[in-house]
Formats: C-alpha cells, sequence, structure tokens
C-alpha cells in the first residue's frame, strides 16, 4: 500500500476557487482509477490557502498509473496556471493500517 500525503498552498483563497473545478473532476475521475482505495482534497481550516492532499493506492504500480492518466495531467495544467505560494508532496510506503476511530 502506498499513502500520499501533502498540500499545495495557494496565494490567495480567489487562487484556490480558481482551481475548485479542476480538483472536483481530478478526485471524481480518479476514484474510478483501479487501485485507488481513497483520494481526497480538502482546505485547511487553519490555512484558507492551503490544499491538504490524501491518497491510499493498492500498490506503487496503481501510483504510476494514475500519474500518467489524463486527468492529472488536466489538474497539473490548472495548478501550474495558478498562483502558487509552495507544496510539499511525499509518497510512503505502507505496510498496512490500524484503526484508531
Amino acid at each position: 500500500m502506498i499513502v500520499v500525503g501533502g498540500y499545495i498552498d495557494m496565494e490567495s483563497e480567489a487562487e484556490i476557487e480558481a482551481v475548485r473545478g479542476a480538483a472536483n473532476e481530478m478526485v471524481a475521475d480518479t476514484l474510478k482509477e483501479t487501485g485507488c482505495i481513497d483520494y481526497c482534497f480538502a482546505i485547511d481550516i487553519g490555512n484558507p490557502c492551503r490544499i491538504r492532499l490524501f491518497e491510499v493506492w493498492l500498490d506503487q504500480a496503481a501510483l504510476d498509473n494514475h500519474m500518467q492518466t489524463t486527468h492529472m495531467a488536466k489538474f497539473m495544467g490548472a495548478i501550474m496556471d495558478a498562483k502558487r505560494a509552495g507544496a510539499s508532496v511525499s509518497a510512503y510506503d505502507a505496510k498496512g493500517a490500524t484503526k484508531l476511530m
């Protein structure tokens, strides 16, 4: 299992709104992919200009396939066209999960 987490900081809340449609499409299309266990974006409650992302993939091959999709290219185009202030996204190899709540 591969877990991906991170954030994309936008320069303003208006920039968040500018990419909201592309983000909604990205999530909807990605959730249909083989090997996608979970995929979501959220606005950080402590920073309204930060998009948090969380993904869970069956394996590295599923994540690699995701990175080559047309909806990924379209979303990345929208993000690159927007005014960003920074980003940090990392993938983690996970052996499993323990339910905490």
